[in-house]
């Protein structure tokens, strides 16, 4: 048990030195290690001695939580924070901590009971849920494929070893868990397929976007110090995005670098550090809502879904998502508040 539980505990170090190089600029890397970190709660409770177990208690009841949130930082291109789901997961990792401390006063067990465990186990459940769901209805978003299946499989796989855990342990079956076992093929599993790929592809750049307004939001960047390729890589990116080549449906960065007959690392790095934007996906979604930002307005009688087609969307619903992300507010609320007599 023991060659077992420090074979997991190597997993989890090593997911952690993955982790450091992006903990800088990337929110999703910050989110992963400190799930982590609770994961070395989870693993080493059995080993805490008995005056310290209240910290590996509370670190392993923080994992449902901090996958939600793994979850939306990683799908979600913006977090919102104010959110019933993200009160609903501050409950489930609070609620149980303050609970602990009162736990002797026998008097008050019963409203322990609900509003300490009761209560923040069902909330585990929900947000849990709500991390899949996240993963699922943000999967179209992005247009990188190898990166969408990779950020999906982590995510799958360590939402399933939560599911499973935190079932266990709210009915009563936590004797039926070996810990070591369960850190170990989970943290095998990412590891493997995490470490074949980049890990900045598992989360999107943090920083701000650009604002989109009406106009076209690309421009070179006016600067002496640049050389006169990129000049040259930025001119024809814009004169290709002027013919509104954004529009292709299924459109990938690799399309892009051919169509540029650039590779796909300089190709994103020209969308990245000379253009501002904070992937390939944004910079796309931002050129598309643009363009049907000023239709909109110029377009009041033309159906809102014939307007997401032409700019490139599959589904109305993907549509209404990236544009929601980048203008606040919904396609129809925003024609309405731009049309206004």
């Amino acid at each position: 048990m023991l060659i077992l539980t420090g074979f997991g505990l190597a997993c989890l170090v090593i997911l952690l030195i993955a982790t450091t190089r992006e903990l800088q600029h990337s929110s999703a890397a910050r989110v992963f290690a400190v799930f982590l970190i609770a994961s070395f709660g989870f693993l080493l409770h059995p080993l805490t001695p008995v005056h310290w177990q209240w910290l590996t208690l509370n670190l392993q009841g923080m994992l449902p939580a901090l996958f939600w949130l793994l979850c939306q930082a990683t799908f979600r291109q913006r977090l919102h924070v104010f959110s019933v789901w993200s009160a609903m997961a501050l409950y489930s990792v609070i609620a149980p901590s303050i609970a602990r401390l009162f736990s002797t006063h026998q008097s008050a067990e019963g409203l322990l009971l609900f509003f300490g465990w009761d209560l923040g186990e069902v909330f585990e459940f929900f947000i849990i849920a709500n991390g899949f769901w996240a993963v699922i209805a943000d999967w179209s978003a992005d247009l990188m494929e190898p990166r969408r299946k990779l950020r999906a499989f982590v995510l799958v796989v360590a939402g399933t070893a939560v599911a499973l855990v935190a079932l266990a342990f709210n009915l009563d079956a936590a004797y039926a868990v070996n810990r070591a076992l369960v850190v170990s093929v989970t943290g095998v599993a990412i590891a493997t397929f995490l470490l074949k790929g980049r890990f900045s592809d598992l989360s999107f750049r943090s920083g701000p976007p650009p604002i989109v307004k009406t106009e076209h939001p690309v421009q070179a960047p006016e600067t002496d110090t640049q050389a006169p390729p990129q000049h040259e890589h930025i001119a024809r990116l814009t004169s290709l995005m002027d013919e509104r080549y954004y529009r292709t449906e299924h459109l990938t960065l690799k399309m892009l670098a051919g169509k540029l007959e650039l590779p796909e690392y300089r190709t994103r790095a020209l969308i990245n550090k000379q253009l501002g934007y904070r992937n390939f996906n944004d910079y796309i979604n931002q050129l598309r809502i643009a363009e049907a930002s000023e239709r909109l307005i110029a377009e009041p009688e033309t159906p809102i879904l014939n307007i997401a087609l032409d700019v490139g969307y599959r589904t109305l619903s993907s549509f209404n998502r990236a544009f929601r992300e980048i203008q606040q507010c919904t396609p129809t609320e925003f024609r309405q508040n731009n049309t206004a007599n």
